[in-house]
């Protein structure tokens, strides 16, 4: 790779634009806590934007790129592994029940739910501490792929770590001084560069291989694990799919359909009907002026992840067809890998690596300013200063402290991960990656949609629930940074999952029962307010003989027709690009057309049918 002083100029004018954006908002950011973690007059699609450029997370697309490369079309009965269709979830009702909570952060909903009594407190203060624990690690993830993007380019150990901290501490500047109207603004920005960078490399990789040259390509394995084109494209699932040549990866793990991807699945998809995940997706949701701009802006989210699966299919295809030795070692290099290859003109090459930098930058600054956001509002305020106004300066600058220590953080831990992936072998990103989704977020999963569905379940039970299954979430994250021979690695990953999906739900369950309910009229408070689905047979009885007016009610099974089409629709329209440009148009053209019937389809039985309380 050769840089031409235009790629200079891009790239630094690429910085200078996200820095000064939030230099340009610390004004208005700085005048109260909810300006600087919610902003003001904020506009849906910006959000949309804004939260759809945050899941083009450089760490999860290296990630998704190599599983696409080793499952090929199978990946994406994975994809529900990551949650990816929470937003059509939270398009048909979920994103309206966060927005008619109206509190600050995703851990305050508590308050709203459980009232403010000891076990209310306690589910705030428990759900801020896992939360601030899923965001340490994501933020590492980023940590982790900046260093092996620096290494893949030559640097050596030690300047790669040293190119990992300056941008974490670059954007850690724009989010200290920005807040989140900064973070929103430049997010935008940054969001029509990263989707203009997304089609020019799919357009470029398409160039480097034909219709004629990629079944080669795609043929690799031998005897009975041979992987051929066809089978690569199949959609047919098994229990344990074929990887060829990716056997000895750090990825073979995840070719456990009937294990790993199921149980993972389970989680998910219990993921998806509790809300938006509790870190910066309530955030965005919370920001928006009613109801319906909630929903569209899940809708909007949702369509905007398709440049991510046309840069995915476009450099998956790239590395099977010029890098295919080197992948099969290391599928996560094919990023750097085609930064390397010299294919893009000058110019170019500043705006993709402007783009990919901003993919880091834009997942990084969310994750931070969400998790510093609950640090300071679930945390500091109600257990260290609870009598201080919401308008005070000092939990602004507390905000800006904690931001500082997140980002020390991040650094210390993710410089750990990578010595440790060093001494076992095993890689970093992956491990963690796979912790992330499958174990910590399994302790909350159950508490998070029960709290939605159930209305005698209370702050202990929801405190419980997110506990219990720590223990055994923290024993799979070891497993993943141990010999091969030790007893923690032993254990397949799918009783890791079982087990702190089982504690976790026994556990909320159980200790909800066992202690005393919410007091009646706050359960009714918080139906009359959301309005939501499932067991709230008595809330609904103290609501109507306490006259509370009432939100309009959602229709449970065109919520759930919805949700169906939805899926429907994701689906088609991320799967298209890769058949496009793997040459399979008429697969592609199959899919385009389903998604366009979706979308009419949901026209009359979710658009027009929207709420705007």
């Amino acid at each position: 790779m050769h840089f031409h002083l235009i790629d200079y100029v891009v790239i630094a004018l690429g910085f200078i634009a996200a820095v000064a954006s939030g230099f340009i908002f610390s004004r208005k950011s700085a005048e109260s806590l909810k300006s600087y973690f919610l902003g003001s007059e904020n506009k849906w699609w910006m959000l949309a934007a804004s939260g759809a450029s945050t899941n083009f997370s450089i760490n999860g697309t290296v990630w998704n790129i190599a599983i696409l490369m080793v499952l090929g079309m199978k990946s994406f009965y994975v994809t529900l592994v990551w949650w990816m269709p929470q937003a059509v979830f939270l398009m048909a009702y979920t994103g309206i029940w966060i927005r008619r909570c109206g509190t600050m952060t995703a851990a305050e909903i508590n308050k709203a739910r459980f009232g403010s009594g000891a076990g209310a407190r306690s589910s705030r203060t428990t759900f801020a501490f896992m939360i601030t624990l899923f965001s340490i690690a994501s933020l590492c993830g980023s940590y982790i792929v900046i260093h092996k993007f620096a290494m893949v380019f030559g640097c050596t150990d030690q300047g790669a770590h040293a190119m990992a901290v300056a941008m974490v501490a670059i954007t850690g500047v724009y989010v200290l001084v920005g807040g989140f109207k900064g973070v929103i603004y430049s997010e935008f920005l940054q969001t029509v560069v990263l989707f203009s960078v997304a089609f020019i490399i799919g357009v470029v990789c398409f160039k480097q291989y034909s219709a004629d040259s990629l079944p080669a390509a795609l043929t690799h394995g031998a005897g009975s694990e041979q992987v051929t084109p066809g089978y690569w494209k199949s959609l047919l699932p098994e229990a344990s799919p074929k990887i060829g040549m990716f056997m000895s990866s750090g990825y073979a793990e995840w070719r456990d359909f009937s294990g790993m991807v199921l149980a993972g699945s389970i989680v998910g998809l219990i993921g998806c009907v509790g809300g938006a995940g509790g870190r910066y997706g309530e955030q965005r949701f919370l920001a928006t002026k009613n109801t319906r701009e909630a929903s569209m802006l899940a809708a909007l989210w949702q369509f905007l992840g398709l440049p991510r699966w046309v840069m995915t299919a476009g450099l998956c295809f790239f590395g099977y067809a010029l890098y295919k030795t080197e992948i099969s070692k290391d599928p996560e290099a094919v990023v750097p890998l085609f930064l390397r290859s010299g294919l893009l003109r000058p110019g170019l090459l500043g705006l993709v690596v402007a783009g990919l930098s901003a993919s880091f930058m834009t997942s990084f600054c969310s994750e931070i300013n969400a998790c510093a956001s609950i640090i300071v509002q679930d945390l500091y305020r109600p257990l260290i200063r609870p009598h201080l106004p919401g308008d005070s300066k000092e939990l602004v600058r507390i905000g800006y402290a904690v931001t500082v220590l997140l980002a020390i953080t991040a650094i210390i831990l993710g410089y750990s991960m990578v010595a440790t992936q060093d001494h076992t072998g095993s890689s970093a990103l992956n491990a963690i990656w796979a912790w992330m989704l499958l174990g910590l977020l399994t302790c909350l999963v159950v508490p998070l949609a029960l709290r939605w569905y159930w209305g005698r379940m209370n702050g202990w039970g929801f405190s419980a629930g997110c506990l219990a299954g720590l223990a055994p979430s923290l024993l799979l994250l070891a497993s993943k940074f141990l010999p091969k021979d030790s007893l923690l690695v032993r254990f397949p990953v799918n009783d890791y999952i079982y087990l702190t999906l089982a504690v976790s739900t026994v556990a909320c369950v159980a200790v909800s029962l066992l202690t005393p309910a919410i007091e009646d009229e706050m359960t009714a408070r918080f139906y009359a307010q959301v309005r939501p689905f499932g067991l709230w047979g008595h809330a609904r009885k103290v609501a109507i003989s306490l006259n509370l007016k009432m939100a309009p009610a959602l229709s449970a099974p065109l919520a759930a027709v919805n949700v169906l089409i939805g899926l429907v629709a994701s689906f088609s329209l991320f799967m298209a690009p890769i058949y496009y440009l793997g040459h399979w148009m008429v697969d592609g053209i199959i899919c385009t057309l389903i998604f366009s019937f979706c979308v009419i389809v949901l026209y009359f039985t979710w658009y027009r049918k929207l709420p705007n309380d």
